[in-house]
């Protein structure tokens, strides 16, 4: 069995380790270096997923449902079956001790709610776009709902979509594993994503903002239409904007502890929001990243509550722009 730990914490995670903790541990490993403000928490190890792997026998039942996929039902078919198979596991009890240990030390408090995200050591590359392709769950509270969605993460390793890209690209199930990352939830006012080109033209010179009230997932999964701010770089002044219609976000709900769609007042909906001083610092924060990353990014952000002066930006992950990045001539 490898010695490798299962778990490592967030800034301890660099280049060195990024097939252990996965591309966006590694990221996010990298910015809390640079001293971005990150939310804390840790990653839960592809040593740990393979020794999942092993101690539940998963490996012949893995490769069984994904040799015959040539179909997009069959597709749907082995994931469903692969997501039983790892909700139906269980993890050692070395690993659960681990994981429940670390998640102790980063939340004191119980009622302390976390992000539980995936870390594909395929994902996250300027050669590859595995992005969006597994899965991250958001507001679990304690260590047992920790535990049940890592191996949920786990699972989405296989999810109809990367089973098909996957078939693609041609990569083994052999060769796969998944980092987790478990982090502290920010409690966002507002959230989105930011690319520092503009991902239409390729255009280099300008940052591109999208923003919702609420948790970020309705932006990133199309839910809702978004702010849409453009920012010159030079001049460090919002070139176009386009309010959206954000009728609806995602909020905590204290019922089910957990998330919800709720409705935006109406007078709400047609307002920006982010303050134009907000999405300026958002756009400096998005250079500073680029030129610390050294190539343009693709960010997902959240803005929380005011700490007396101004509301906080938080980065919530980070990974190198995939699509215009392989173009030889970008635009200037």
């Amino acid at each position: 069995m490898s010695s490798d730990p299962h778990v490592v914490w967030l800034e301890e995670c660099d280049a060195e380790r990024s097939a252990l903790v996965g591309g966006k541990a590694t990221g996010l490993g990298s910015l809390l270096r640079q001293g971005f403000q990150v939310p804390p928490g840790f990653a839960i190890t592809t040593s740990a997923y393979r020794q999942h792997v092993e101690h539940n026998s998963l490996g012949a039942d893995l490769e069984r449902l994904v040799a015959d996929c040539s179909t997009y039902a069959a597709q749907q078919h082995a994931s469903e079956e692969i997501r039983q198979l790892f909700e139906g596991s269980a993890p050692t009890p070395d690993l659960e001790a681990d994981v429940r240990a670390a998640h102790a030390r980063l939340c004191a408090d119980s009622g302390t709610p976390v992000a539980v995200r995936s870390s594909a050591t395929a994902e996250d590359t300027a050669s590859a776009s595995f992005a969006g392709q597994q899965e991250t769950y958001l507001w679990i509270l304690g260590g047992d709902e920790v535990v049940r969605h890592v191996l949920r993460c786990w699972a989405s390793l296989f999810t109809t979509q990367a089973i098909a890209y996957r078939a693609h690209m041609q990569t083994p199930v052999a060769d796969l594993a998944m980092g987790v990352v478990v982090q502290r939830m920010v409690p966002a006012e507002a959230a989105g994503v930011m690319l520092t080109l503009d991902p239409v033209s390729g255009d280099q010179s300008g940052i591109v903002i999208e923003a919702a009230y609420g948790l970020g997932a309705a932006v990133v999964n199309g839910e809702v239409d978004p702010d849409r701010v453009c920012i010159d770089k030079v001049q460090l002044a919002i070139r176009s904007r386009v309010v959206g219609n954000k009728s609806v976000a995602y909020r905590f709900d204290p019922a089910t502890q957990g998330t919800r769609l709720e409705d935006v007042p109406a007078e709400l909906q047609k307002r920006a929001c982010l303050s134009d001083e907000e999405f300026i610092r958002l756009a400096t924060l998005g250079m500073h990243m680029e030129q610390a990353m050294g190539r343009s990014q693709d960010i997902e952000w959240a803005i929380g509550p005011s700490d007396g002066s101004e509301r906080q930006l938080y980065l919530l992950q980070a990974r190198p722009e995939t699509v215009w990045s392989q173009t030889a001539n970008l635009p200037r």
